[in-house]
């Protein structure tokens, strides 16, 4: 046996026991490798050649003994990013040194218009490699299915002036992250679930201006605000009812990681709002005869209706329906509708479930929205700024941003013109008569009374928070 061969078997067997238990840092397996490759490309038998070749074998022969009389830990602690890597030692030979590998990462960010591969090659990664990479990643996840904003890491390697991409890792969702790292053969994926436990959280405070101002402005996710707001919606008018004073509470779920960072928000189980007195209450409930969970007021009665009241939070009634003096015109009209003034850019919602009739321009209103919500009634929005991705016929839920308030068309000023038709006929919506939800009877009912009874005294047994921090909980 040849002493190139023998180091080639030392080479081999002390890899297998050390590197593979993941007791041999990266950085000294990868000189090994090196220092292998060297002997192999100076296999010839110039005097230089061998020389040199002495130099490396020596080096080798150190390196093995060393790897071989360290002790290998039975299991090696979990790598996490406040943890340095280990430093690879310096492999001397004759006048020179052998550099050991560098290790160096990228964060690039999902844009519009971006692939997996544009960012990969962007960031410096070989079209091959990437390609290998991305199909590794297939096997667990479609990175078709990247949101704009999701971060991505790029790890790299560079030994000798070649620059190869050995891992890339993301996370796409709180709860699972998927990676592939560069092995022996090629590209491994790798997938690790992360549980997530709920907390439920009560907020609430009182009204200074907003429902939504105060409540954002007390730290409540804008996600579970916009849900209590379309809850209340129902029936709550914004414009006239809520004033300042009143108050709201807001019992709801959140999900946190085993840290106890909050990671996603949950379910709203409860929620109520005082009005100048009035207490109107909500609660989350599941009847026994039915998949899908509603919210029911304290007697039953389900709070859903066909249309929301107003479409809008936020915003100022500044025109009623009926007969007025028109701003541009400059005579009496009827106002077929009611407006409701808001800053460029706020959200509209869709009044309720329905079919889109109509999504674009339509003269004097601008630019209109008009759903068919039944045989019966219908609504129509005007004067948006933008509209969202709406076509004729396709369903919209209630509650579904479908624009923005804008003062397109003829307009003096960034207002929502709102109306309600019934067969095809504008009425006020500020006064129409909405069907109502279902209303729970007998042994349901009975039910119904039982769990909220239980929901009443976990609310109240929770602290009340006026200020929610957007770390642990």
């Amino acid at each position: 046996m040849t002493q190139r061969q023998d180091f080639f078997e030392r080479f081999s067997a002390v890899s297998d026991q050390q590197f593979r238990g993941n007791a041999l840092p990266f950085a000294l397996g990868t000189a090994l490798f090196a220092t292998a490759i060297g002997i192999v490309v100076l296999g010839h038998d110039s005097h230089h050649a061998k020389a040199t070749r002495a130099h490396l074998l020596r080096a080798a022969e150190k390196t093995i003994a060393w790897v071989s009389n360290s002790e290998a830990p039975a299991s090696a602690p979990a790598a996490s990013q406040d943890t340095p890597p280990r430093a690879a030692p310096e492999i001397v030979f004759g006048n020179g040194v052998l550099n050991t590998p560098q290790t160096t990462f990228a964060n690039v960010t999902v844009t519009r218009g971006d692939t997996l591969m544009k960012l990969l090659v962007d960031a410096g990664a070989g079209a091959d490699e990437s390609s290998d990479a991305i199909a590794a990643l297939k096997t667990i996840y479609d990175p078709r299915r990247m949101q704009l904003g999701q971060e991505i890491t790029l790890t790299f390697s560079q030994t000798r002036g070649t620059r190869t991409l050995a891992a890339v890792a993301l996370d796409p969702s709180p709860e699972r992250s998927v990676s592939v790292i560069r092995g022996e053969n090629g590209f491994d994926a790798k997938e690790i679930t992360h549980p997530l436990a709920p907390v439920v959280i009560r907020a609430g405070g009182t009204i200074d201006s907003s429902l939504f101002q105060s409540a954002q402005a007390a730290g409540i996710p804008v996600a579970v605000l916009n849900d209590a707001i379309r809850l209340f919606s129902y029936d709550v008018d914004f414009q006239r009812e809520v004033q300042p004073g009143d108050t709201y509470e807001i019992y709801f779920e959140r999900m946190v990681d085993d840290s106890g960072k909050a990671v996603r928000n949950g379910r709203i189980l409860y929620a109520s709002m005082t009005l100048s007195g009035h207490a109107v209450r909500y609660y989350r409930y599941r009847p026994s005869d039915d998949q899908d969970a509603d919210y029911f007021s304290p007697e039953g009665q389900s709070v859903r209706k066909a249309l929301l009241r107003t479409p809008i939070d936020g915003a100022k009634l500044t025109s009623g329906f009926g007969m007025r003096q028109h701003p541009i015109l400059g005579y009496s009209a009827m106002h077929k509708g009611v407006d409701f003034g808001a800053p460029y850019g706020t959200p509209i919602m869709a009044a309720g479930d329905g079919s889109v009739e109509m999504a674009g321009w339509n003269g004097a209103y601008g630019k209109y929205v008009r759903i068919r919500h039944n045989g019966t009634y219908a609504t129509a929005y005007a004067h948006m700024s933008a509209i969202a991705s709406l076509h004729p016929g396709q369903h919209v839920h209630q509650g579904q941003v479908i624009g923005f308030v804008g003062a397109t068309g003829r307009a003096t000023g960034p207002h929502l013109h709102y109306e309600v038709l019934i067969n095809h006929a504008q009425v006020n919506p500020l006064s129409v008569r909405l069907p109502t939800g279902r209303k729970l009877e007998g042994k349901e009912l009975l039910r119904f009374k039982r769990e909220i009874g239980d929901l009443d005294q976990k609310v109240a047994a929770a602290p009340l928070n006026s200020e929610i921090t957007t770390g642990r909980n």
